[in-house]
């Protein structure tokens, strides 16, 4: 994860820098016409652009350590939504500088980019909300992004473990915070399935007669316990 933060925030700097030196690079001035761009406050825009980017790569890295210093690490993820949450504001205001007549079509820009902030945001609550299990008839339903479901007689052992595999890779999943769901590829080979909600400890494992393991846990000990005690007396 660290290395994805401190790209994402090196890339934002650099490209604060290369707007301030080079406006052309900013989206919707550099496919103006030369008399709209006469109509475009290039340096205020220009400088407002800089300071955004700049601040916010640095934004990302301030609040990435911030959270390794108080020992959690876990929190670190959430810078994500620094970029996330700005956008509308760079987007209004970034419009303040152009003093050409306003177009439909910069109208629809404006609430196509609000829509797609809507969009990661609500696709970032609904990760990280956290699973759950329910029987079904003769099915272990996990439920959430990521859900599937388990016959009972595809399950061959329940256990709790105070341990999680080394995980190399996350091929098709969710990381944010203390959540964990969806495939990841475990450093001895093979893949397992995550439903974790924390990092608190312990884990429900469910190991598949296939061999392949289902990882799961709640907010809470006593929550990953109590759902365990009824969960095992289902799985002999």
């Amino acid at each position: 994860m660290e290395t994805t933060i401190l790209t994402t925030a090196f890339i934002l700097i650099g490209l604060g820098v290369l707007v301030k030196r080079f406006p052309i690079l900013i989206a919707g001035y550099n496919t103006m016409s030369k008399e709209e761009k006469r109509n475009v406050d290039v340096k205020g825009l220009s400088t407002f652009m800089c300071y955004s980017l700049v601040g916010l790569g640095t934004a990302v890295l301030l609040f990435y350590y911030a959270c390794l210093g108080v020992g959690h690490a876990d929190w670190a993820s959430y810078c994500y939504f620094l970029p996330v949450l700005y956008i509308p504001y760079l987007i209004l205001k970034a419009n303040k500088f152009d003093h050409n007549p306003p177009k439909k079509s910069r109208k629809y820009v404006v609430a196509f980019s609000m829509v797609i902030v809507a969009v990661i945001a609500s696709f970032m609550v609904y990760g990280s909300a956290p699973a759950d299990i329910k029987v079904k008839g003769n099915k272990l339903v996990f439920t959430g992004m990521y859900g599937t479901s388990r016959a009972l007689r595809e399950i061959s052992e329940i256990r709790l473990s105070d341990t999680l595999p080394d995980v190399t890779l996350r091929l098709n999943g969710f990381s944010m915070g203390g959540t964990n769901k969806g495939w990841f590829k475990l450093r001895e080979g093979g893949l397992c399935l995550m439903f974790l909600a924390s990092h608190t400890k312990p884990y429900i494992v469910f190991t598949e007669k296939s061999g392949k393991e289902i990882f799961f846990n709640s907010k809470s000990s006593i929550l990953t316990e109590a759902l365990y005690q009824e969960l095992k007396t289902l799985i002999k």
